[in-house]
């Protein structure tokens, strides 16, 4: 509201004359002598009528006056006036602009906060066609937005997709790997512009080498000799980590390092695609961190019986408490009593490391009806795959189980739980088959060459 002094309406005659009537003074000496009950030249009803007049004339003046004063009054210290319940409709003198409720937004228009919200009252005075103020109270609604945060731009929602994240596969050796083929094609088929690198890291330096990852890097793939190592590193293991005591998985979460073991599942859904879904005695060849992952896909097979078939005994009695946690009868014996029993597996997975040879000897009969997985690649065939396609046995390529645990890690690295599917998982899952060259069931595509070893 201005400051500046209102101009006041001029007043009303204090003594207004009736149609037709004379001031006193105005009458003629003549008139005085026609009415008999003039005295001094005044009627007695003419002079109680001006009287009456009078009076009225001046309570209506100091009415007026008195409401002039506490409108002036009222308008300098901008305090609403007391007893004024009614407002009439007027237009608004104030300076600033005002809001009044607003409407609620279309469905496709942005939301705008509020920051904050004034009620103030207003006195607005305005003036009638016959000179009256007219006073009223308006109630005022002032937004106030603070200006540090009007060019603050609306929260989003963080997407799972970034160009700047970062993957890696770790060991030592790595230049074997075939995880960044893998990778890369899954990243492709989901549209996510992430990169994935082959890195040789020894156990020695893993601890350094995760401290000194930047908030770009968003997972670590491990192979060996890693898999065991990273264990202690690790701020939250799922339940199959901490199972076997091997994590093959590492996601970067803010300040978390959480460890997955996705090499079991991967052997269980490499052999499921092959048709084997079920085993009740199981063969597995190494005593390393892939045997106890093994160990637990015999487990989930529905075995129960297991023989572990080593180069040295002493090294892999560690096996033999998981076993028992299990529930699964175990033999951990040399290779060179692998085929004794009369009994045949119907899995024999091999976890030993590419071009690895073993004196496992297994008969015409077995190598026809057991399935075997071997988890090396290369090169390829191994030895022993070569044995087994010799009288016609089913093989099924180690990059099986690699691409089947890649696709978990993938779910890992794009949601951060491996239960989440992928959008579109079929075809990301044929996109990385096709990159390493083996078709749905696990077997090598063409001539079967690529190289690579047991992850």
């Amino acid at each position: 509201m201005s400051d500046d002094p209102k101009p006041r309406p001029a007043a009303k005659s204090r003594a207004p004359r009736s149609p037709g009537a004379k001031a006193p003074n105005s009458e003629s000496k003549a008139d005085r002598a026609v009415d008999p009950s003039v005295e001094n030249g005044v009627s007695e009803a003419s002079a109680e009528e001006l009287i009456a007049q009078l009076v009225e004339a001046e309570r209506e003046a100091e009415a007026e006056e008195a409401a002039i004063a506490a409108a002036e009054e009222a308008a300098d210290s901008e305090e609403p006036l007391d007893g004024e319940d009614e407002a009439a409709e007027a237009e608004s003198v104030a300076e600033e602009p005002v809001e009044r409720e607003r409407p609620e937004p279309a469905e496709d228009e942005p939301v705008v906060d509020v920051v904050d919200i004034v009620e103030v009252e207003e006195i607005i005075e305005t003036v009638d066609e016959d000179g009256v103020i007219e006073i009223e109270e308006v109630d005022v609604v002032v937004v106030e937005v603070e200006d540090d945060q009007e060019d603050e731009p609306a929260a989003e929602v963080p997407a799972p997709a970034s160009a700047s994240r970062r993957l890696a596969v770790l060991g030592s050796p790595i230049g074997h790997s075939q995880s960044p083929a893998l990778h890369r094609a899954a990243y492709d088929a989901l549209g996510l512009d992430w990169s994935y690198e082959a890195l040789d890291v020894s156990e020695a330096g893993l601890s350094a080498f995760i401290d000194g990852l930047g908030e770009e890097w968003r997972g670590l793939s491990l192979t060996m000799p890693l898999k065991k190592s990273v264990i202690p590193l690790l701020t939250e293991a799922d339940r199959v980590a901490e199972q076997t005591g091997v994590a093959n998985t590492v996601l970067l979460d803010g300040d978390d390092i959480r460890g997955f073991n996705t090499d079991v599942a991967g052997i269980v859904r490499a052999l499921a695609a092959a048709g084997l879904e079920s085993a009740r005695y199981v063969h597995i060849l190494g005593g390393g961190a892939t045997a106890a992952s093994a160990l637990v896909a015999a487990a989930e097979l529905g075995a129960e019986r297991v023989d572990v078939h080593v180069r040295d005994l002493e090294k892999s009695v560690w096996l033999e408490p998981l076993a028992h946690q299990l529930g699964l009868m175990i033999r951990i014996r040399s290779f060179a009593q692998a085929d004794r029993s009369l009994d045949v597996p119907e899995v024999v997975i091999s976890t030993l490391p590419g071009g690895a040879t073993t004196a496992a000897i297994y008969t015409d009969s077995t190598r026809r009806t057991a399935v075997l997985l071997d988890v090396a690649y290369d090169p390829w065939p191994s030895a022993l795959a070569r044995s087994w396609q010799a009288v016609g046995g089913h093989v099924v390529s180690g990059l099986a189980m690699l691409a089947h645990q890649a696709l978990l890690q993938v779910r890992i690295f794009v949601s951060g739980d491996v239960l989440q599917p992928l959008p579109d998982e079929e075809g990301v899952l044929e996109a990385m088959l096709a990159a390493v060259g083996i078709d749905a069931e696990g077997a090598p595509v063409g001539d079967g060459s690529v190289e690579g070893e047991a992850e």
